[in-house]
């Protein structure tokens, strides 16, 4: 007579096997959701970084090409133009979508080559997670201040 042993093999998972996937899967769930909720303040950061990125380089490509550069502001864009004194016209050379946020501006500052600009301006910069005021001095300094 044959016996069987003890130790046969089960087929399917065991409990713990189980439990241990379904506790991964709700872990990976729940930090999923949280930069779901982070989402909006995320995009007015980065909004944020884009202004103050596409106003330095304005200033930058000023005094590099001797050459003003305008820096102007539309809801959702914000755009590079240098003055083309030939054509006496204002050529846009870039444009930056701003995702997720409201931009409003008190006027576009046009960067000279000596590092100034044409007038004090003031960006406003919201979404629903809150506000950053980004101003730009007439020396060509760029401040980056929250609101509350």
């Amino acid at each position: 007579m044959i016996w069987k042993s003890s130790a046969c093999k089960q087929d399917g998972f065991s409990l713990l096997e189980i439990t241990m996937v379904l506790s991964i899967v709700a872990l990976l769930v729940l930090i999923g959701s949280s930069f779901k909720l982070n989402n909006k303040k995320h995009l007015l950061d980065l909004a944020v970084r884009r202004v103050h990125s596409c106003l330095s380089l304005a200033r930058f490509r000023s005094v590099q090409r001797q050459v003003p550069v305008r820096v102007s502001f539309d809801r959702s864009f914000c755009e590079l133009a240098e003055y083309d004194s030939e054509q006496a016209a204002w050529l846009k050379k870039r444009q930056e979508l701003l995702e997720g946020v409201e931009v409003t501006a008190n006027n576009a500052p046009v960067f000279y080559p000596q590092g100034t600009v044409s007038s004090l301006a003031t960006i406003k910069i919201r979404n629903d997670s809150g506000a950053y005021q980004v101003t730009v001095a007439i020396t060509g300094r760029i401040k980056v201040t929250p609101v509350d």
